[in-house]
C-alpha cells in the first residue's frame, strides 16, 4: 500500500509541473465551485498559488537583510519601547553586534509581560530561531516551521552569512495572498512632494517603482533585493546617512531623506517623473 501511495504522489507531482494540466485542473475546480464573482476569482487565485508554490524557494519571498528590524542584546528599555511602537512587528531577532551574530528572537507578547519589571533582561525572553539556506523550497520550510512550532527563520547563504528573514506569515501569504492585520494601514500614496522634491518610502517594491515611474533599474542592482531601500543598502554596504546620494543610471539617482540607525526610511527621487 505504501509503495502504491508513493507512486501516486510522484505522478501527481509530475502532473502539477505540467502547465496544461494545472490550467485544466483550475478550470475544472472553478466550474464545479458553488461560489461566484469575486469569491470564485479569489478561489482560483489561491488554488493556482498552491499549485505553483513548489517552484518557489525562500530567496524569492524572504525579507532582505537590509530591511530586517532587529534588537541588540544590550538595548535599553526606552529604545526597545520606541522600536516596538514604531515597527509593530510581533517577532524580532536579537543580535550581538550585527545580524551575523543572531542570538535568538523575542515575541512582543513576552516583552509586554516583562518589560516593566525592574529585573527585565531581554536574554530571559529569547526563543530559538532556525537557520535555513536561501535555496530551501518554500513548501518544505512551511512544513518544517509547523513541525518545530516556530514562526521565524533566519536565511543564510552558502558562506553562512545572514541574507534575510522569513516568517510563517510570509509563507502562508504565498498561497492565500496577503494577510492584513490590525497594524496594516490603508493604501498610502507612493510618494509625496516636499519643497518641490519627490519623497518616497524606501520600502517601495522595485517592480512598483519601475511601473510607476516608467523606468528600468539595472538587473545587477536588483539581485537579492526586493525594495529600493535594499538596492541602496547594497550599494552603500551599510545604512547610509541623511543627504548621501546614490546614482543608479544616467538619469536616476536617490538621496537619503530619512534613515534610522538600522534602516533607510525615505529617499528623494531624482531624474524620473511619475505617470
Amino acid at each position: 500500500m505504501k509503495f502504491k501511495k508513493n507512486i501516486t504522489l510522484k505522478l501527481l507531482k509530475d502532473l502539477i509541473k505540467d502547465d496544461t494540466f494545472k490550467s485544466e485542473l483550475i478550470n475544472i475546480i472553478s466550474a464545479t465551485s458553488d461560489t461566484s464573482g469575486a469569491a470564485k476569482t479569489e478561489e482560483r487565485k489561491i488554488f493556482n498559488n498552491l499549485l505553483n508554490v513548489h517552484k518557489k524557494i525562500v530567496d524569492d519571498v524572504m525579507v532582505p537583510r537590509g530591511e530586517i528590524v532587529f534588537i541588540d542584546e544590550n538595548i535599553t528599555k526606552e529604545k526597545l519601547i520606541k522600536i516596538i511602537n514604531k515597527e509593530a512587528h510581533s517577532r524580532m531577532p536579537v543580535v550581538k553586534g550585527d545580524l551575523d551574530n543572531c542570538l535568538g528572537m523575542v515575541h512582543i507578547k513576552d516583552l509586554f509581560k516583562k518589560i516593566n519589571l525592574k529585573s527585565f533582561k531581554i536574554q530571559s525572553l529569547m526563543r530559538e530561531v532556525i537557520y535555513i539556506p536561501s535555496t530551501t523550497p518554500v513548501f518544505h520550510l512551511l512544513q518544517k516551521m509547523k513541525k518545530q512550532n516556530t514562526h521565524l527563520a533566519i536565511v543564510i547563504d552558502e558562506y553562512s552569512s545572514v541574507t534575510g528573514l522569513i516568517t510563517i506569515e510570509d509563507l502562508v501569504e504565498e498561497i492565500i495572498g496577503e494577510i492584513e492585520d490590525e497594524h496594516d494601514s490603508e493604501e498610502e500614496p507612493l510618494f509625496h512632494v516636499v519643497n518641490k522634491r519627490m519623497i518616497m518610502d524606501a520600502a517601495m517594491l522595485i517592480d512598483d517603482f519601475e511601473r510607476e515611474f516608467n523606468t528600468q533599474i539595472p538587473e545587477n542592482l536588483k539581485e537579492d533585493v526586493g525594495t529600493i531601500g535594499g538596492i541602496i543598502f547594497n550599494l552603500a554596504g551599510r545604512v547610509p546617512k541623511k543627504d548621501e546620494k546614490f546614482k543608479i543610471n544616467k538619469k536616476l539617482s536617490f538621496t537619503i531623506y530619512k534613515a534610522s540607525s538600522r534602516k533607510i526610511l525615505e529617499v528623494v527621487v531624482h531624474g524620473v517623473k511619475a505617470k
